[in-house]
């Protein structure tokens, strides 16, 4: 039997998209429900339904979050805000539609695209879906975040382990035990020896992880980063952290995330950086992912599909 298709045009102010619903249906039963979200671009987001031999719900999922500017029709979309008004979008229709849909499992696939203004200036010359540098999205915003992007943004968990995850990353940024000397954190981040002596600065003129992260200009992030950041991060979160098995729960998506590294911008984190010295600060905005700066091409990517 051909699959039941109905297709619906929503308006979020600026944008409008068009939402496709495909109902697959086997001997008068439901069996998957695929719903998807773009505009010219048809397929930006996509959320696929499970349902068992007797029509109960068993799954919702999330295999498609992309990006393209031609996911909506009235307005280009926005790689930051218009990002998370898509994915709302989408999610809070399937929720509409099917009520006993609130949990909605992913992948964290995000990537940004990090380059120094030569690679800025060559931007132009490269074909549309290649990256300079793309980094994981997740271990860059938790180190300067304390929170991944979907975190911070769609109030995320890991299905599994997910308290011991926040206790272990509360821990990791914000108390001095877990912060070695340099030597031994140069022997795990192993960064090229061009950005030794800069690293080391930062490094020695901190306490803790947060504080040696977040003292770094933001200017400097991606260039001082970006080349160790995963390998290393995979190494300090090999226990705790995998970016597979994330729930977005619909009724949920709005709230605040417990705990990040802006939470405690009041207290002794700041202050402490500030009296050391004029020259280690950290910034007032509270939650960094940078877009674009005069001095360095850093760009959000939101969706999982962009890190290939």
């Amino acid at each position: 039997m051909l699959p039941r298709r109905h297709e619906e045009i929503i308006e979020v102010p600026p944008y409008k998209f068009n939402i496709i619903d495909n109902t697959n249906v086997e001997d008068g039963r439901i069996t998957t429900r695929n719903f998807k979200i773009g505009a010219k671009y048809v397929d930006c987001v996509n959320v696929s339904v499970q349902y068992d031999a007797h029509n109960r719900l068993v799954s919702a999922t999330i295999p498609t979050l992309m990006y393209d500017e031609d996911c909506s029709f009235t307005q280009k979309l926005d790689r930051g805000e218009g990002t998370k008004v898509i994915i709302k979008t989408l999610l809070n229709y399937v929720h509409k539609k099917i009520p006993e849909v609130t949990l909605f499992e992913f992948q964290d696939a995000s990537s940004i695209e990090c380059g120094i203004q030569e690679e800025k200036d060559r931007k132009s010359k490269r074909k549309k879906g290649t990256h300079a540098h793309p980094i994981a999205l997740y271990y860059f915003s938790l180190v300067f975040n304390g929170i991944t992007w979907y975190e911070k943004h769609f109030h995320a968990y890991k299905k599994k382990g997910h308290d011991a995850y926040r206790a272990f990353v509360k821990k990791w940024l914000t108390t001095e035990e877990m912060k070695p000397d340099f030597a031994e954190f140069r022997a795990k981040a192993n960064p090229s020896e061009e950005l030794v002596d800069e690293l080391r600065t930062y490094y020695n003129h901190s306490k803790t992880y947060g504080e040696f992260f977040t003292s770094i200009p933001t200017n400097d992030r991606c260039r001082l980063v970006r080349s160790w950041i995963y390998g290393f991060m995979n190494k300090e979160m090999q226990d705790v952290f995998t970016n597979d098995g994330w729930i977005i729960d619909v009724t949920k998506m709005d709230e605040s995330p417990e705990w990040s590294l802006a939470s405690i911008k009041q207290g002794g984190l700041r202050r402490t950086l500030r009296k050391r010295s004029n020259k280690f600060h950290t910034q007032k905005s509270t939650y960094y992912c940078p877009k674009r700066h005069v001095n360095t091409l850093l760009v959000c990517y939101d969706m999982g599909a962009e890190m290939d």
